[in-house]
């Protein structure tokens, strides 16, 4: 209770922030604002180059379009707050990773000129705390990876989870980045802060709740604005995100000195404990690496069938005449059938598997079925027929003209390349969409 009672008076800190810290606050903030819009002005003006640029170092160009589409599809699974709060998140940590220095400088001026801690400094070498950084930004991977992974999942209740977790996570960062630096100060290294934090969880939670809700807000309201440019919608958050990183900055520190008795009581875990805690964010990153590549790698290996070429054989298009007592019913259901021509022109070999093809007559879905299991060789062309039934009236099958006009029908083939992810192969009716 001590703890949330300590986060609930933070933002009043800034009340208390003396004048050489306000200084360097001013430094900070206009630190913050510069990397925060100059990402957003580098996104904005060059996001497809930038996109680009990264494919092209990580990938060769046959594997773009695959890269490309995961990308797409795990954004697109993702239920879009869970997207916003890693905007938020990833913001946060763009700023402490480049800015960690300066907010070093202002968190340090503030404990000093405030008398907020009576023991004196000391700090860790510059080199180190940089190390400490960099395994919170493992910790941040590893973290919003799983978040991701879960959100890509079609359940609602895993897409539920996502969320939660998106909005825990993000606060403990709140809390992490800007309460840790009055601990490192005397000697504290992430694993006994995370301990600390972990232990007065309900003040950490709020201490983070209050600062990142203002962008929060933002986030709602872009979320509930899908017109927004991405210029306009970056622009409202980074700057929001500006003034709350800031004001955090000082919060955090005061915060962080009423948990200085439960830091001076806390114990660094037993290497053995850190090491096996290390190993397991590494594992985590690298599952999610190796999940997220896998379905590239399918993908990729799918993608050479984007290349064949599709030829619906309207010549072969064909259904079985009802008997004559069955058009006296009201509706009936007929079969038909249709040849396509499915041309290899890659030098690879493809094979059609997994798959649901759609067939529609008007825009009426009429019949959801698949091709079987088809190998078609590199440079070779392969025929199959696809048969499905449709319920139909009696004086369409009467007029006849109506069931055999190709305008009338579209066909959509749904290739699975991974569990849950499908693309699409428009094989006729789409051309003009």
């Amino acid at each position: 209770m001590r703890a949330l009672v300590a986060a609930l008076m933070s933002p009043l800190a800034l009340i208390r922030l003396p004048a050489r810290a306000w200084g360097f606050l001013l430094g900070y903030l206009l630190a913050a604002a510069a990397v925060l819009f100059g990402v957003r002005a580098v996104l904005v003006a060059h996001k497809d180059s930038l996109e680009n640029l990264v494919l092209g170092y990580l990938f060769p160009d046959s594997w773009h379009f695959a890269a490309r589409m995961v990308i797409e599809r795990f954004f697109a699974a993702q239920e879009r707050i869970v997207v916003i709060n890693l905007v938020i998140a990833t913001a946060l940590m763009t700023v402490t990773v480049s800015l960690f220095w300066l907010k070093e400088l202002v968190s340090a001026a503030f404990e000093k000129d405030g008398k907020l801690v009576s023991k004196p400094n000391s700090e860790h070498p510059l080199w180190e705390q940089a190390w400490q950084e960099i395994k919170l930004l493992v910790l941040f991977f590893a973290v919003q990876g799983s978040i991701f992974w879960i959100g890509y999942q079609p359940s609602a209740v895993f897409k539920k989870t996502a969320i939660a977790l998106s909005y825990l996570f993000l606060f403990f960062t709140y809390a992490i980045d800007f309460v840790s630096p009055i601990f490192q100060r005397h000697q504290g290294h992430y694993s006994r802060i995370l301990k600390v934090l972990a232990s007065n969880g309900l003040g950490s939670l709020a201490f983070g709740a209050i600062f990142a809700l203002p962008t929060i807000i933002a986030g709602r309201i872009w979320a509930h604005h899908a017109e927004w440019s991405f210029e306009t919608a970056l622009t409202v958050v980074f700057g929001i995100n500006v003034v709350t990183i800031a004001w955090a900055c000082v919060a955090g520190t005061w915060f962080g000195s009423r948990l200085m008795d439960d830091f001076e009581s806390t114990r660094r875990s037993h290497w053995l404990v850190r090491m096996a805690a290390s190993l397991a964010l590494l594992v985590v990153v690298a599952s999610n690496a190796y999940a997220f590549g896998g379905v590239g790698l399918a993908l990729h290996h799918k993608s050479q069938i984007l290349k064949c070429e599709y030829d619906v054989v309207w010549t072969s298009f064909g259904f079985e005449r009802p008997g004559i007592m069955d058009l006296l019913d009201d509706e009936l259901e007929i079969s038909l059938h249709i040849d396509v021509d499915i041309e290899n022109p890659t030098k690879f070999d493809v094979a059609i598997e997994d798959n649901r093809l759609e067939i529609r007559n008007k825009g009426d879905l009429v019949a959801t079925t698949k091709l079987a299991p088809l190998a078609v060789p590199a440079g070779e062309k392969r025929r199959q027929t696809i048969e499905f039934a449709m319920k139909v009236t009696p004086s369409m099958v009467r007029k006849g003209r109506e069931l055999l006009d190709k305008d009338n029908w579209k066909m959509v083939l749904y290739l699975e390349v991974a569990p849950g992810f499908e693309f699409p192969i428009y094989l006729y009716g789409y051309d003009d969409e």
